[in-house]
């Protein structure tokens, strides 16, 4: 695959995306374990990729249980193994080969506004570690290529001793899920403002408090518009604020599809369908990430090439709570043995206040679920168990009354109902 300089006029963008395009139909038609995507490979040109079929996200959990997943160019040379944070009621594994984890690294350091860091900055990575979920690392590897002096302080560094950091060193960013942020601004306010810039990764920047923060001099930027699976979509420049973010065009395909998975045009939202062009791992084709989007018809006045995709909300059967992108499918599969399935009437509510969060869950089909017994299920959940066990949950109740509590300005009952000081969204 070959990235180019986005500094190139949008031809030239255009016919380096056809080029890379035409070398993962390549290959795919020549590997022996790609076997999902071959019947459809004459389909991967920029003429006909939308007569594609679209590719779930339970597919892809599907495959990611399966050592030679049928979606796979290549099975060698694996470097790195993550561990999904969402998508479907099962956790997918994840293998990055070699080219795959360069080529995340690389878009992810391509991607990064560092406009008014200064030479060589301290930055502190303030995400979380382990777990088999990639973002510390990957935050760590995009800031090292970009020259940056790293100092990796996970989530559990005291806010007092961060704050002393924060001031000795003259730290000039820091990268942190927003609800991090909101406690770090509660604990040290006069650290945290004496950041040039704030970015944020693994959930929406509610837009209130990205106001405060600019209104005292700090910067607030997306880290980057990145999957798990996908890796790197898009990008922020320093025109770029809220969810908008540049396109990758040369080596991701976005499209904005119906529910029929029929393109639609610019400035209409709709799902997100990312194709990512690869020789190598998983052969992503109109895969649905999962993010209700728009495409916007101008450009932007950094005068790049690369479009611009305006990020929505979740689709309503998945949240991101947390960081932790959970679905529907989890709730029913843990909470399964208490008689729940997938049809029925329940309500997932999240609360946020100054970065501490509380679910609720409502409904008929959980009224008479005791609290302690629902909070037992999700702990026993590979991934609702992060959620359950983060030290910023402060407990779960059960609404005993069993109605459906909020509702869409349409009158339709999501099942994730997100309030509080940031709207919970990826």
């Amino acid at each position: 695959m070959r990235a180019i300089d986005l500094a190139v006029d949008r031809t030239g963008l255009l016919a380096a995306q056809a080029s890379n395009l035409d070398l993962m139909r390549a290959a795919v038609q020549r590997s022996r374990t790609c076997t999902a995507v071959q019947p459809y490979a004459g389909l991967l040109t920029p003429q006909r990729l939308a007569e594609a079929p679209l590719m779930t996200r339970d597919q892809l959990a599907a495959w990611g249980s399966q050592p030679a997943a049928p979606n796979r160019i290549t099975t060698g040379d694996v470097r790195l193994v993550l561990r999904s944070s969402g998508s479907s009621g099962r956790v997918r594994t994840l293998l990055h080969d070699r080219a795959f984890n360069e080529r995340v690294e690389a878009l992810g350091a391509r991607g990064l506004c560092l406009d008014g860091l200064g030479p060589n900055p301290f930055v502190v990575n303030a995400l979380t570690p382990g777990d088999l979920f990639g973002g510390f690392g990957f935050a760590e590897a995009v800031l090292a290529r970009r020259g940056a002096a790293v100092l990796p302080t996970g989530t559990t560094l005291p806010p007092e001793h961060l704050a002393e950091l924060i001031t000795d060193l003259d730290v000039a960013a820091i990268v942190a899920l927003p609800a991090l942020l909101h406690r770090l601004r509660a604990a040290m306010p006069a650290e945290l403002a004496r950041l040039r810039c704030v970015y944020f990764l693994g959930d929406r920047m509610d837009g209130a408090f990205a106001a405060e923060l600019r209104a005292g001099g700090t910067a607030v930027r997306s880290f980057a518009y990145s999957t798990t699976e996908t890796g790197p979509i898009g990008y922020q420049c320093a025109h770029l604020d809220g969810g908008d973010h540049h396109l990758h065009e040369d080596l991701v395909i976005a499209e904005v599809v119906d529910e029929d998975g029929r393109r639609l045009p610019d400035g209409v939202p709709g799902a997100l369908a990312v194709t990512v062009l690869t020789e190598t791992g998983a052969a992503l084709v109109r895969y649905l990430v999962g993010d209700r989007v728009t495409l916007l018809a101008h450009g932007c006045p950094c005068g790049s090439p690369a479009r611009v995709l305006r990020l929505g909300g979740r689709d309503d059967t998945s949240a991101n709570i947390d960081g932790t992108l959970v679905t529907r499918d989890m709730f029913d599969n843990a909470l399964a043995a208490h008689g729940v399935t997938g049809s029925s009437a329940y309500q997932v509510g999240v609360s946020v206040e100054e970065g501490l969060f509380r679910l609720a869950l409502a409904g008929t089909a959980v009224a008479a679920l005791p609290a302690d017994a629902a909070l037992a299920a999700l702990r026993s959940h590979p991934t609702l168990r992060k959620v359950a066990e983060s030290p910023r949950f402060r407990g779960l109740t059960v609404d005993p009354s069993g109605s459906l509590p909020r509702t869409t300005a349409r009158g339709k009952v999501p099942f994730f109902a997100i309030g509080g000081d940031h709207d919970g969204q990826s």
